[in-house]
């Protein structure tokens, strides 16, 4: 799966417990979708966790910020829906609601 060009990418709100492996993060999705990459967080927002499916297997991961934290972006609903640029972002410790607003703006 190439993250670069995945148009489904979503990230969970709140605090998951990052000790779960692939079934446990699994069970918070439901039910996993193929070509989906799937995000959870700690509560102190420094350590990421995703999930992947694809048709060879499951991938989990994790990133970690050393000096920084990841700007998580919440939803009431439980999980938001990022965009690669958003992804992109995210992942480098960059303000996803900074980015949004930019595009907003730009009218992108």
């Amino acid at each position: 799966m190439e993250v670069s060009t995945s148009d489904r990418c979503y990230v969970y709100g709140g605090v998951v417990d990052l000790r779960k492996g692939a079934p446990g993060l699994s069970a918070v999705v439901g039910k996993p979708e193929e070509e989906t990459l799937y995000l959870f967080s700690n509560r102190r927002r420094n350590l990421l966790k995703f999930l992947s499916i694809d048709k060879y297997g499951t991938w989990v991961g994790t990133r970690r910020l050393h000096h920084n934290r990841f700007d998580w972006p919440e939803d009431p609903r439980g999980r938001q829906k990022l965009t690669a640029k958003e992804l992109a972002c995210l992942l480098i410790g960059g303000d996803v609601k900074k980015l949004r607003l930019k595009q907003l703006l730009a009218g992108q």
